[in-house]
Protein backbone atom coordinates (compact mmCIF):
# COMPACT_ATOMS: atom_id res chain seq x y z
CA UNK A 1 0.00 0.00 0.00
CA UNK A 2 1.55 3.30 -0.91
CA UNK A 3 2.73 5.29 1.82
CA UNK A 4 4.67 8.11 -0.16
CA UNK A 5 3.11 11.48 1.33
CA UNK A 6 5.74 13.72 -0.84
CA UNK A 7 2.83 14.11 -3.66
CA UNK A 8 -0.57 15.79 -2.42
CA UNK A 9 -3.27 12.66 -1.33
CA UNK A 10 -6.57 13.01 -1.17
CA UNK A 11 -9.08 10.90 1.47
CA UNK A 12 -10.05 7.59 1.19
CA UNK A 13 -13.24 7.91 -1.08
CA UNK A 14 -15.31 7.08 1.79
CA UNK A 15 -14.44 10.87 2.71
CA UNK A 16 -17.75 12.31 0.78
CA UNK A 17 -20.07 9.89 3.03
CA UNK A 18 -18.08 11.25 6.09
CA UNK A 19 -18.20 14.93 5.03
CA UNK A 20 -21.61 14.49 3.97
CA UNK A 21 -22.66 13.51 7.48
CA UNK A 22 -20.63 16.69 9.41
CA UNK A 23 -22.06 19.15 6.72
CA UNK A 24 -25.90 17.91 7.37
CA UNK A 25 -25.35 18.17 11.07
CA UNK A 26 -23.90 21.56 11.57
CA UNK A 27 -26.77 22.68 9.03
CA UNK A 28 -29.46 21.19 10.77
CA UNK A 29 -28.16 22.41 14.10
CA UNK A 30 -27.85 25.91 12.25
CA UNK A 31 -31.81 25.88 10.65
CA UNK A 32 -33.66 23.57 13.38
CA UNK A 33 -35.29 26.22 14.59
CA UNK A 34 -36.08 27.92 11.47
CA UNK A 35 -37.39 24.58 9.74
CA UNK A 36 -39.65 24.01 12.68
CA UNK A 37 -41.46 27.33 12.07
CA UNK A 38 -41.64 27.13 8.65
CA UNK A 39 -43.03 23.78 8.92
CA UNK A 40 -46.13 24.93 11.89
CA UNK A 41 -46.62 28.13 9.79
CA UNK A 42 -46.83 26.39 6.09
CA UNK A 43 -50.43 25.36 6.96
CA UNK A 44 -52.32 24.52 3.35
CA UNK A 45 -48.86 23.97 1.61
CA UNK A 46 -48.40 20.76 -0.33
CA UNK A 47 -46.79 18.28 1.29
CA UNK A 48 -44.95 17.63 -1.69
CA UNK A 49 -43.37 20.67 -2.05
CA UNK A 50 -42.06 20.40 1.28
CA UNK A 51 -41.05 17.12 0.32
CA UNK A 52 -39.16 18.22 -2.98
CA UNK A 53 -37.82 21.42 -0.85
CA UNK A 54 -36.07 18.75 1.74
CA UNK A 55 -34.56 16.61 -1.41
CA UNK A 56 -32.74 19.99 -2.83
CA UNK A 57 -31.39 20.78 0.49
CA UNK A 58 -29.93 17.34 0.47
CA UNK A 59 -28.61 17.91 -3.31
CA UNK A 60 -26.99 20.92 -2.33
CA UNK A 61 -25.11 19.10 0.82
CA UNK A 62 -23.88 16.50 -1.19
CA UNK A 63 -22.76 18.77 -4.25
CA UNK A 64 -20.77 20.86 -1.48
CA UNK A 65 -19.26 17.51 0.50
CA UNK A 66 -18.15 16.22 -2.86
CA UNK A 67 -16.59 19.28 -3.86
CA UNK A 68 -15.00 19.59 -0.61
CA UNK A 69 -14.28 15.86 -0.97
CA UNK A 70 -11.86 16.89 -4.11
CA UNK A 71 -10.30 20.19 -2.86
CA UNK A 72 -8.84 18.85 -0.13
CA UNK A 73 -5.40 17.55 -0.14
CA UNK A 74 -2.38 16.89 1.80
CA UNK A 75 1.42 16.23 1.57
CA UNK A 76 4.46 16.47 3.68
CA UNK A 77 7.38 18.46 2.39
CA UNK A 78 10.26 17.19 3.71
CA UNK A 79 13.15 19.84 2.35
CA UNK A 80 10.88 22.58 4.26
CA UNK A 81 9.88 20.74 6.93
CA UNK A 82 6.08 21.12 7.05
CA UNK A 83 3.15 19.40 6.56
CA UNK A 84 0.64 21.21 3.92
CA UNK A 85 -2.97 21.24 4.07
CA UNK A 86 -4.90 22.96 1.39
CA UNK A 87 -9.14 22.96 0.98
CA UNK A 88 -11.61 24.67 0.53
CA UNK A 89 -14.47 25.51 -1.91
CA UNK A 90 -15.22 28.41 -2.59
CA UNK A 91 -12.31 30.11 -0.85
CA UNK A 92 -9.28 28.48 -0.90
CA UNK A 93 -7.09 27.86 1.97
CA UNK A 94 -3.12 26.66 2.23
CA UNK A 95 -2.20 25.17 5.67
CA UNK A 96 1.18 24.52 6.45
CA UNK A 97 2.33 23.06 9.95
CA UNK A 98 6.03 22.75 10.85
CA UNK A 99 7.11 19.69 11.97
CA UNK A 100 8.76 20.62 15.03
CA UNK A 101 5.45 22.51 16.17
CA UNK A 102 3.13 19.70 16.13
CA UNK A 103 2.70 18.85 19.80
CA UNK A 104 0.03 15.97 19.57
CA UNK A 105 -1.41 13.77 16.71
CA UNK A 106 -4.18 11.65 17.37
CA UNK A 107 -6.64 8.87 15.69
CA UNK A 108 -10.00 9.29 16.35
CA UNK A 109 -13.35 7.28 15.32
CA UNK A 110 -16.41 8.80 15.33
CA UNK A 111 -20.11 6.23 15.41
CA UNK A 112 -20.49 7.39 11.77
CA UNK A 113 -16.51 6.97 11.03
CA UNK A 114 -16.43 3.47 12.84
CA UNK A 115 -19.83 2.70 10.38
CA UNK A 116 -17.67 3.57 7.15
CA UNK A 117 -14.53 1.94 8.24
CA UNK A 118 -12.01 5.35 8.07
CA UNK A 119 -10.41 7.07 10.72
CA UNK A 120 -9.91 11.06 11.52
CA UNK A 121 -6.23 11.37 12.28
CA UNK A 122 -6.26 15.43 14.50
CA UNK A 123 -3.21 17.11 14.20
CA UNK A 124 -2.55 19.53 17.43
CA UNK A 125 0.34 22.77 17.63
CA UNK A 126 1.68 24.27 20.46
CA UNK A 127 3.65 27.83 19.88
CA UNK A 128 1.63 28.82 16.90
CA UNK A 129 -1.51 30.42 15.88
CA UNK A 130 -2.04 28.75 13.13
CA UNK A 131 -5.64 26.73 12.60
CA UNK A 132 -5.19 22.54 13.74
CA UNK A 133 -5.81 20.28 11.09
CA UNK A 134 -7.65 17.83 10.72
CA UNK A 135 -7.94 14.75 8.17
CA UNK A 136 -11.77 13.17 8.31
CA UNK A 137 -11.41 10.35 6.40
CA UNK A 138 -8.00 8.64 6.34
CA UNK A 139 -7.54 4.30 6.05
CA UNK A 140 -6.28 3.09 9.43
CA UNK A 141 -3.03 1.62 7.62
CA UNK A 142 -2.25 5.36 5.75
CA UNK A 143 -3.31 7.29 9.58
CA UNK A 144 -0.37 5.29 11.57
CA UNK A 145 2.28 5.79 9.36
CA UNK A 146 1.63 9.54 8.90
CA UNK A 147 0.75 10.08 12.44
CA UNK A 148 4.57 8.62 12.71
CA UNK A 149 6.08 10.72 10.37
CA UNK A 150 4.77 13.73 11.71
CA UNK A 151 5.57 13.15 15.30
CA UNK A 152 9.27 12.12 13.37
CA UNK A 153 9.63 9.36 16.63
CA UNK A 154 10.42 5.93 16.40
CA UNK A 155 6.83 5.01 17.38
CA UNK A 156 5.35 1.62 16.92
CA UNK A 157 1.99 2.50 14.40
CA UNK A 158 0.20 -0.85 15.53
CA UNK A 159 -1.16 0.84 18.40
CA UNK A 160 -4.54 1.40 18.08
CA UNK A 161 -7.96 -0.99 17.90
CA UNK A 162 -7.13 -3.55 15.16
CA UNK A 163 -3.70 -4.39 16.91
CA UNK A 164 -5.31 -4.70 20.37
CA UNK A 165 -5.17 -8.36 20.15
CA UNK A 166 -1.50 -8.54 19.47
CA UNK A 167 -0.24 -6.06 22.47
CA UNK A 168 -2.72 -7.97 24.53
CA UNK A 169 -0.88 -11.42 24.00
CA UNK A 170 2.77 -9.48 24.55
CA UNK A 171 1.80 -7.99 27.79
CA UNK A 172 -0.99 -7.18 29.87
CA UNK A 173 -2.46 -3.02 29.57
CA UNK A 174 -0.64 -1.15 32.40
CA UNK A 175 -4.35 0.22 33.04
CA UNK A 176 -7.41 -0.89 32.12
CA UNK A 177 -10.51 0.60 33.63
CA UNK A 178 -13.56 -1.61 34.65
CA UNK A 179 -16.84 -0.79 34.29
CA UNK A 180 -17.79 -0.50 37.94
CA UNK A 181 -14.28 1.31 38.40
CA UNK A 182 -15.62 3.99 35.58
CA UNK A 183 -19.14 3.94 37.77
CA UNK A 184 -17.32 4.62 40.63
CA UNK A 185 -15.12 7.69 39.05
CA UNK A 186 -18.55 9.22 37.73
CA UNK A 187 -20.03 9.12 41.36
CA UNK A 188 -17.10 11.01 43.05
CA UNK A 189 -16.05 13.35 40.50
CA UNK A 190 -16.32 16.25 37.83
CA UNK A 191 -19.70 17.17 39.78
CA UNK A 192 -18.55 21.08 38.61
CA UNK A 193 -18.90 20.15 35.09
CA UNK A 194 -22.32 18.28 35.65
CA UNK A 195 -24.41 20.90 36.64
CA UNK A 196 -22.17 23.35 34.12
CA UNK A 197 -23.61 20.56 31.60
CA UNK A 198 -26.80 20.77 33.64
CA UNK A 199 -27.74 24.37 33.69
CA UNK A 200 -26.63 25.14 30.28
CA UNK A 201 -29.16 22.49 29.05
CA UNK A 202 -31.98 23.56 31.48
CA UNK A 203 -31.00 27.19 29.67
CA UNK A 204 -31.31 25.91 26.40
CA UNK A 205 -34.84 24.94 26.93
CA UNK A 206 -35.54 27.95 28.70
CA UNK A 207 -34.36 30.18 25.52
CA UNK A 208 -36.45 27.87 23.53
CA UNK A 209 -39.50 27.77 24.95
CA UNK A 210 -39.21 31.59 25.22
CA UNK A 211 -38.79 31.59 21.26
CA UNK A 212 -41.38 29.14 21.12
CA UNK A 213 -43.82 31.20 23.22
CA UNK A 214 -43.04 34.22 20.86
CA UNK A 215 -43.31 32.45 17.44
CA UNK A 216 -46.75 30.87 18.32
CA UNK A 217 -47.74 33.10 20.27
CA UNK A 218 -48.66 31.36 23.18
CA UNK A 219 -49.92 33.24 26.39
CA UNK A 220 -47.91 32.40 28.65
CA UNK A 221 -44.37 30.85 28.93
CA UNK A 222 -44.90 27.74 30.98
CA UNK A 223 -41.65 28.08 32.65
CA UNK A 224 -42.17 31.60 33.74
CA UNK A 225 -45.81 30.79 34.64
CA UNK A 226 -44.27 28.03 37.23
CA UNK A 227 -42.15 29.87 38.75
CA UNK A 228 -44.49 33.28 39.57
CA UNK A 229 -46.61 30.28 41.28
CA UNK A 230 -43.96 29.67 43.42
CA UNK A 231 -43.03 26.40 45.14
CA UNK A 232 -43.38 24.88 48.69
CA UNK A 233 -40.78 23.56 51.24
CA UNK A 234 -41.59 19.84 50.11
CA UNK A 235 -41.79 20.95 46.45
CA UNK A 236 -38.21 22.42 46.54
CA UNK A 237 -37.14 19.40 48.32
CA UNK A 238 -38.19 16.75 45.82
CA UNK A 239 -37.19 19.36 43.45
CA UNK A 240 -33.63 19.46 44.57
CA UNK A 241 -33.19 15.42 45.08
CA UNK A 242 -34.26 15.20 41.79
CA UNK A 243 -31.38 17.79 39.96
CA UNK A 244 -29.23 15.82 42.24
CA UNK A 245 -30.24 12.44 40.66
CA UNK A 246 -29.82 13.83 37.54
CA UNK A 247 -26.49 15.59 38.15
CA UNK A 248 -25.42 12.10 39.48
CA UNK A 249 -26.79 10.18 35.93
CA UNK A 250 -25.60 12.58 33.88
CA UNK A 251 -21.62 12.57 35.76
CA UNK A 252 -22.01 8.76 35.34
CA UNK A 253 -23.26 8.86 31.89
CA UNK A 254 -20.68 11.38 30.86
CA UNK A 255 -17.95 8.97 32.16
CA UNK A 256 -19.25 5.79 30.64
CA UNK A 257 -19.40 7.72 27.22
CA UNK A 258 -16.01 9.38 27.19
CA UNK A 259 -14.06 6.59 28.69
CA UNK A 260 -15.37 3.61 27.78
CA UNK A 261 -13.05 0.60 27.39
CA UNK A 262 -10.48 2.94 28.86
CA UNK A 263 -6.73 1.50 27.93
CA UNK A 264 -3.07 2.83 28.56
CA UNK A 265 -0.57 0.57 27.24
CA UNK A 266 3.09 0.91 27.43
CA UNK A 267 4.68 0.86 23.42
CA UNK A 268 8.65 1.15 23.81
CA UNK A 269 9.10 5.10 24.66
CA UNK A 270 5.35 6.39 25.12
CA UNK A 271 2.05 5.41 26.30
CA UNK A 272 -0.69 4.54 24.17
CA UNK A 273 -4.33 5.72 25.62
CA UNK A 274 -7.98 4.50 23.88
CA UNK A 275 -11.25 4.87 25.09
CA UNK A 276 -14.58 6.14 23.77
CA UNK A 277 -18.07 4.67 23.20
CA UNK A 278 -19.74 6.40 20.36
CA UNK A 279 -15.91 8.50 19.45
CA UNK A 280 -13.14 5.82 19.74
CA UNK A 281 -9.71 8.07 20.74
CA UNK A 282 -6.07 7.19 20.39
CA UNK A 283 -3.88 9.43 22.13
CA UNK A 284 -0.11 9.15 22.37
CA UNK A 285 1.41 10.25 25.37
CA UNK A 286 5.30 11.29 24.96
CA UNK A 287 7.33 11.41 28.31
CA UNK A 288 9.51 14.38 26.58
CA UNK A 289 6.08 16.64 25.43
CA UNK A 290 4.50 16.81 29.49
CA UNK A 291 5.31 19.89 31.16
CA UNK A 292 3.12 19.87 33.97
CA UNK A 293 1.92 16.00 35.58
CA UNK A 294 -1.09 16.17 38.29
CA UNK A 295 -3.11 14.09 40.11
CA UNK A 296 -6.12 14.54 42.45
CA UNK A 297 -8.59 12.68 44.74
CA UNK A 298 -11.26 13.72 47.27
CA UNK A 299 -12.53 12.21 50.22
CA UNK A 300 -14.77 9.47 48.97
CA UNK A 301 -12.04 8.73 46.10
CA UNK A 302 -9.90 8.38 48.94
CA UNK A 303 -11.82 5.57 50.69
CA UNK A 304 -12.40 3.91 47.11
CA UNK A 305 -8.52 4.15 46.55
CA UNK A 306 -9.24 6.36 43.30
CA UNK A 307 -7.26 8.97 41.80
CA UNK A 308 -7.64 11.12 38.53
CA UNK A 309 -4.34 11.98 36.49
CA UNK A 310 -3.53 14.66 34.67
CA UNK A 311 -1.10 15.50 31.43
CA UNK A 312 -0.78 19.01 30.81
CA UNK A 313 0.99 19.75 27.56
CA UNK A 314 2.35 22.27 25.71
CA UNK A 315 -0.14 24.59 24.60
CA UNK A 316 -0.27 28.04 22.31
CA UNK A 317 -1.11 31.47 24.20
CA UNK A 318 0.18 33.06 27.85
CA UNK A 319 1.43 30.56 30.20
CA UNK A 320 -0.85 31.97 32.21
CA UNK A 321 -3.76 31.00 30.81
CA UNK A 322 -4.93 28.23 32.50
CA UNK A 323 -8.39 28.01 32.56
CA UNK A 324 -8.30 28.49 28.50
CA UNK A 325 -10.45 26.15 26.59
CA UNK A 326 -7.94 26.09 23.90
CA UNK A 327 -4.95 25.10 26.34
CA UNK A 328 -7.05 22.40 27.89
CA UNK A 329 -7.63 20.51 24.83
CA UNK A 330 -3.57 19.64 24.92
CA UNK A 331 -4.33 17.94 28.24
CA UNK A 332 -4.35 14.20 28.91
CA UNK A 333 -6.91 12.61 31.47
CA UNK A 334 -6.20 9.22 33.08
CA UNK A 335 -9.38 9.07 35.59
CA UNK A 336 -9.92 5.83 38.48
CA UNK A 337 -6.33 4.55 38.95
CA UNK A 338 -4.75 3.59 42.23
CA UNK A 339 -1.49 4.35 43.71
CA UNK A 340 0.42 1.81 42.50
CA UNK A 341 -0.95 2.62 39.04
CA UNK A 342 -0.14 6.15 39.54
CA UNK A 343 3.45 5.92 40.46
CA UNK A 344 4.12 3.37 38.04
CA UNK A 345 2.88 6.05 35.30
CA UNK A 346 4.83 8.66 37.26
CA UNK A 347 7.97 6.79 36.54
CA UNK A 348 6.72 6.60 32.88
CA UNK A 349 7.28 9.87 32.58
CA UNK A 350 9.75 11.12 35.11
CA UNK A 351 12.09 7.46 35.22
CA UNK A 352 11.55 7.62 39.07
CA UNK A 353 8.97 8.61 41.37
CA UNK A 354 8.75 12.08 42.83
CA UNK A 355 9.47 12.53 46.85
CA UNK A 356 8.73 15.30 49.06
CA UNK A 357 11.91 16.01 51.13
CA UNK A 358 11.34 20.04 51.92
CA UNK A 359 8.11 21.53 52.76
CA UNK A 360 6.63 24.97 52.73
CA UNK A 361 3.86 26.94 54.23
CA UNK A 362 2.25 30.35 53.73
CA UNK A 363 1.67 32.34 56.15
CA UNK A 364 -1.62 32.82 58.26
CA UNK A 365 -2.22 36.29 56.45
CA UNK A 366 -2.89 33.98 53.37
CA UNK A 367 -6.25 32.89 55.68
CA UNK A 368 -6.88 36.12 57.09
CA UNK A 369 -7.30 38.26 53.42
CA UNK A 370 -9.28 35.62 52.20
CA UNK A 371 -11.79 35.88 55.10
CA UNK A 372 -11.32 39.24 54.58
CA UNK A 373 -12.38 39.30 50.87
CA UNK A 374 -14.81 35.99 50.87
CA UNK A 375 -16.70 36.63 54.71
CA UNK A 376 -16.42 40.02 55.95
CA UNK A 377 -16.68 41.93 52.78
CA UNK A 378 -20.02 40.04 51.28
CA UNK A 379 -21.82 39.87 54.81
CA UNK A 380 -21.42 43.77 55.74
CA UNK A 381 -22.29 44.51 51.44
CA UNK A 382 -25.24 42.39 52.08
CA UNK A 383 -26.41 44.19 55.36
CA UNK A 384 -25.88 47.27 54.02
CA UNK A 385 -28.45 46.92 51.74
CA UNK A 386 -30.85 44.92 53.82
CA UNK A 387 -30.72 47.99 56.04
CA UNK A 388 -31.92 50.29 52.78
CA UNK A 389 -34.16 47.22 51.00
CA UNK A 390 -36.67 45.69 53.91
CA UNK A 391 -37.55 42.73 51.72
CA UNK A 392 -33.89 41.17 52.75
CA UNK A 393 -34.11 41.51 56.34
CA UNK A 394 -36.12 38.13 56.33
CA UNK A 395 -33.08 35.91 54.89
CA UNK A 396 -30.39 37.28 56.97
CA UNK A 397 -30.07 34.17 58.70
CA UNK A 398 -28.59 32.98 55.89
CA UNK A 399 -25.66 34.32 57.01
CA UNK A 400 -24.90 32.50 59.73
CA UNK A 401 -24.51 29.00 57.49
CA UNK A 402 -22.79 31.11 54.62
CA UNK A 403 -20.31 32.34 56.91
CA UNK A 404 -20.04 28.82 58.62
CA UNK A 405 -19.19 26.87 55.34
CA UNK A 406 -17.65 29.39 53.60
CA UNK A 407 -15.31 29.75 56.89
CA UNK A 408 -14.76 25.91 56.76
CA UNK A 409 -13.61 25.88 53.24
CA UNK A 410 -11.22 28.79 53.43
CA UNK A 411 -9.57 26.66 56.27
CA UNK A 412 -9.35 23.46 53.92
CA UNK A 413 -7.68 25.69 51.60
CA UNK A 414 -5.53 27.31 53.50
CA UNK A 415 -4.57 23.51 54.75
CA UNK A 416 -4.13 22.00 51.87
CA UNK A 417 -1.83 25.01 50.65
CA UNK A 418 1.89 23.36 50.56
CA UNK A 419 4.83 23.43 48.49
CA UNK A 420 7.48 20.50 48.55
CA UNK A 421 10.66 20.41 47.12
CA UNK A 422 12.72 17.70 46.39
CA UNK A 423 16.47 17.16 43.92
CA UNK A 424 14.35 17.39 40.90
CA UNK A 425 11.01 18.28 41.33
CA UNK A 426 8.43 21.23 42.50
CA UNK A 427 4.88 19.73 43.81
CA UNK A 428 2.26 22.19 44.21
CA UNK A 429 -0.41 20.70 46.69
CA UNK A 430 -3.80 22.63 46.82
CA UNK A 431 -7.36 22.27 46.87
CA UNK A 432 -10.71 22.43 49.05
CA UNK A 433 -12.75 18.93 48.09
CA UNK A 434 -10.70 18.26 45.68
CA UNK A 435 -7.04 17.98 46.70
CA UNK A 436 -4.67 18.53 43.38
CA UNK A 437 -0.57 17.36 44.02
CA UNK A 438 0.66 19.50 40.57
CA UNK A 439 4.48 18.07 39.91
CA UNK A 440 6.85 20.18 37.76
CA UNK A 441 10.48 19.53 36.56
CA UNK A 442 12.79 22.86 37.58
CA UNK A 443 14.35 22.16 33.94
CA UNK A 444 10.66 22.90 32.35
CA UNK A 445 10.11 26.16 34.08
CA UNK A 446 10.39 28.97 31.09
CA UNK A 447 9.85 31.91 33.96
CA UNK A 448 9.76 33.08 37.01
CA UNK A 449 7.59 35.68 38.97
CA UNK A 450 7.97 36.45 42.61
CA UNK A 451 5.82 39.41 43.98
CA UNK A 452 6.13 41.11 46.92
CA UNK A 453 3.49 44.43 48.28
CA UNK A 454 5.19 46.71 50.22
CA UNK A 455 3.08 46.12 53.11
CA UNK A 456 4.13 42.30 53.38
CA UNK A 457 8.35 43.61 53.26
CA UNK A 458 7.78 43.60 57.00
CA UNK A 459 6.97 40.77 57.34
CA UNK A 460 9.01 39.08 54.49
CA UNK A 461 5.84 37.88 52.85
CA UNK A 462 5.92 37.17 48.99
CA UNK A 463 4.02 35.22 46.21
CA UNK A 464 5.33 32.84 43.87
CA UNK A 465 4.71 32.21 39.99
CA UNK A 466 6.32 29.45 37.64
CA UNK A 467 5.37 29.89 34.52
CA UNK A 468 5.74 26.59 31.75
CA UNK A 469 4.21 26.34 28.22
CA UNK A 470 1.08 24.39 29.90
CA UNK A 471 0.41 26.58 32.37
CA UNK A 472 1.37 28.27 35.46
CA UNK A 473 1.89 27.24 39.19
CA UNK A 474 1.33 29.79 42.29
CA UNK A 475 2.28 29.54 45.50
CA UNK A 476 1.30 32.34 47.70
CA UNK A 477 2.27 34.42 51.16
CA UNK A 478 5.62 32.32 51.33
CA UNK A 479 8.64 33.61 52.79
CA UNK A 480 10.42 36.09 50.68
CA UNK A 481 13.79 35.24 51.77
CA UNK A 482 13.02 31.33 50.85
CA UNK A 483 11.25 31.99 47.70
CA UNK A 484 14.56 34.12 46.34
CA UNK A 485 16.83 30.75 47.35
CA UNK A 486 14.56 28.94 45.52
CA UNK A 487 14.53 30.72 42.76
CA UNK A 488 18.38 31.61 42.52
CA UNK A 489 18.66 27.39 43.23
CA UNK A 490 16.34 26.48 39.83
CA UNK A 491 17.63 29.45 37.53
CA UNK A 492 21.24 28.09 38.27
CA UNK A 493 20.10 24.69 37.30
CA UNK A 494 18.15 25.75 34.20
CA UNK A 495 21.20 27.72 33.40
CA UNK A 496 23.70 24.95 34.13
CA UNK A 497 21.67 21.89 33.03
CA UNK A 498 21.38 20.29 29.72
CA UNK A 499 18.15 18.72 29.86
CA UNK A 500 15.52 20.48 27.26
CA UNK A 501 12.16 21.38 28.00
CA UNK A 502 10.70 19.65 25.23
Amino acid sequence: METDFSEPKRQSAAGVAVMFANHLQHSVRVLIFPIILLLVRAKGVNVWYLVAAFLFFLFIIAIYSYLSYLRFTFFLDEEKQEFIIQRGVFNKEHLSIRLDKIQQVNINQSLIQRIIGVYSLDIDTAGSDKKEASIKAIDHHTATILRERLLNRDIDPDIDEQSAPEISTKSSPLLKLSNSTLFKVGLTSNYGASVALLGGFIFAIMETLKNYTEAFQLEENPIKALSTKGLDLASTCVLIFFALLIVLGTNIARNFIKYFNFEVNRKKVVLAITCGLFEKKHTLLQPARVQISSYSQNYFQKKLNLLNMKFKQASFGTADDDHDEDNKKHDIEIPGCDETERDQLLQMIFDNIPQKEATFIPNYRFLVLTIMLRVVFPVALFLLFGSVLSYLRPYFWWIIPYVILVVIMLYFEFKHHRLYLSEGFIIKKSGIWDIEHQILEPHKIQSITTKQYFWHKKADIGHLILHTAAGTIHFKYGKYAEIHLMVNYWLYNIESGKKDWM
